[in-house]
């Protein structure tokens, strides 16, 4: 797999990572009603979706350029 192919992917699946974060623990589109998850634990899935995407993305345009 090239340093192409690898940014592609990494900047792909933390794209998706973020739009699953926003639809799923920020309630955006209203199309879950409920995560089924609430109060520390929420925040913390959340928090480690959020971060794990911004690396993801981060590193794919890294390797990028």
């Amino acid at each position: 797999m090239d340093r192409s192919s690898k940014s592609q992917l990494l900047v792909s699946g933390g794209s998706l990572l973020l739009v699953f974060q926003l639809i799923v623990f920020q309630g955006a589109f209203n199309i879950v009603e409920s995560s089924g998850v609430s109060g520390r634990l929420r925040g913390v899935l959340s928090g480690g979706l959020l971060l794990i995407a911004t690396i993801c993305v981060g590193s794919g345009a890294y390797l990028r350029y």
